[in-house]
């Protein structure tokens, strides 16, 4: 959620919680404040009228990454479905400007993806094989949490919220490791192995509940383990801190 907005600010708010009747292509539309009042901001809207809306529900940047960690042996029947459900749905969410989605089998991918791209990011979604403490790459094998982040962590950004559908890195090794670094906003990933269904699902219906309907990253998390069957195992770290799931 947007803190301290400032008059001239460019802001993305959600077209649902707008009153007027906006045709846009995706769930945002890119605006800017016109009036800070109290907890809200005036923005222009059509037809030269403004709104009042809550600051809460506006963003100053929108953008998603999704990194989809090749191993070479489930890609076809298990990695590329789940990557390709969570990007369809991303693209009706986001401006496809405001989306970016890669394939990759190294570290050094990775890496060079991020120098990139991360200025344009706000949330960050990973898709692979994971553990208690690494992901797995094809060409690289089990990478530590450190051994990523430290390599995220060379380009100074601002924090990003990283949401995992790899099994087991809701763990405190890699999840909690994870979000003590300072591009690092939250972690959310399961504590257990996940089903790739469930997993899709999951993201969609806390990008939905966060994005959409303007809700914190804490309380669209309770609610998406809530309406997602299988979903309850999922943790939320943030500052090395579990803040929500299974302990």
């Amino acid at each position: 959620m947007a803190k301290n907005l400032q008059v001239d600010e460019t802001i993305f708010v959600p077209v649902s919680k707008l009153k007027a009747n906006i045709l846009a292509p995706s769930s945002f539309v890119e605006r800017h404040v016109l009036e800070v009042v109290a907890r809200k901001v005036r923005i222009d809207v059509e037809d030269n009228t403004t709104e009042l809306i809550a600051s809460s529900f506006c963003h100053r940047n929108i953008g998603i990454l999704i990194f989809s960690i090749g191993d070479l042996k489930t890609e076809t029947t298990l990695l590329d479905p789940l990557a390709k459900s969570v990007l369809q749905f991303c693209r009706l969410l986001v401006p496809d400007h405001s989306l970016k989605s890669f394939k990759v089998r190294s570290i050094s991918e990775v890496e060079e993806i991020w120098r990139c791209a991360h200025g344009s990011i706000s949330h960050v979604i990973l898709i692979g094989h994971g553990s208690k403490a690494s992901l797995r790459f094809a060409c690289d094998g089990p990478v530590t949490t450190g051994a990523l982040f430290d390599k995220l962590a060379c380009v100074e950004t601002s924090p990003k919220n990283f949401i995992s559908l790899c099994c087991e890195t809701g763990y405190k090794a890699f999840g909690g490791a994870a979000s003590a670094y300072d591009l690092c906003g939250l972690f959310i990933g399961p504590f257990h192995s996940v089903h790739g269904a469930t997993a899709s699902q999951f993201a969609q219906t806390f990008l939905t509940f966060h994005l959409l309907e303007g809700e914190t990253a804490r309380v669209a998390f309770k609610h998406a383990r809530a309406a997602v069957a299988g979903s309850a195992s999922f943790r939320l770290w943030k500052d090395k801190h579990l803040i929500s799931g299974p302990k």
